[in-house]
């Protein structure tokens, strides 16, 4: 009791601080969930429901853009800044696609779509005739992301530039890298349609070279960024 009576002022003290500490950590997580909540709710509002005929008119580059500024921080706000970006390629604004995709991987190089923008920035590079930087988007893809999806549509992507500089056989040595890598992606049925395209135009190349497990489904050839 005695102890209690001579540090009863300092208890105080300890309480209300605590106490204060407590209300912060509560408003602060109160306020930021908020925030999230409208950022997600202002994106999902973005997209239209479906027409008669079953479209939906694809979200403007611009309305992206705005709820990205107007809540900046959010997870949703880096959400609407990647969007925005993919739809500026789409709309070959490739000069202003290749900025907002550099401006996202500046603030979240470590997220887990850091990839995805970085095949943006590398597609922007090809759309603008710079091969060269492309090629090394894309290694440095590779290099700081060997575990991700986004690999095996690099190595697709540097395939493609390889063959147009008629470097057919590190282009075969790619398509073979991509139809090993586990786990069976889509991307193995592109690189299947791509060597079986490379071998016929190049036969020289096709009698070193033992024949690929067949795929199923053909994709599309393309470098651009992968749709969200």
């Amino acid at each position: 009791m005695a102890w209690l009576e001579t540090h009863k002022l300092h208890l105080a003290y300890a309480g209300a601080a605590g106490l204060a500490l407590w209300f912060a950590t509560f408003t602060y997580q109160h306020v930021r969930k908020t925030k999230e909540a409208e950022a997600n709710a202002a994106l999902a509002a973005l997209n239209k429901p479906a027409d008669k005929t079953g479209k939906s008119a694809p979200v403007a580059a611009a309305d992206y853009l705005r709820v990205a500024e107007a809540h900046a921080g959010t997870p949703a706000a880096e959400r609407a800044l990647l969007f925005a970006a993919d739809r500026l390629f789409a709309e070959g604004k490739h000069a202003e696609a290749k900025a907002r995709f550099e401006k996202y991987l500046a603030g979240n190089a470590s997220r887990p779509a850091a990839p995805v923008a970085m095949m943006g920035v590398a597609a922007c590079q090809e759309a603008a005739g710079e091969a060269d930087k492309a090629l090394a988007t894309y290694e440095q893809l590779i290099s700081l992301h060997s575990g991700s999806p986004e690999v095996s549509q690099a190595k697709l992507a540097i395939a493609l530039l390889h063959e147009q500089k008629g470097r057919n056989d590190q282009a075969l040595r790619l398509y073979d890298e991509v139809l090993r890598a586990k786990p069976v992606t889509v991307w193995r049925v592109e690189a299947e349609m791509r060597r079986e395209q490379l071998l016929r135009k190049d036969p020289k190349l096709a009698l070193a070279t033992p024949a690929a497990v067949p795929a199923p489904v053909v994709a599309p050839a393309t470098n651009a960024p992968a749709k969200k």
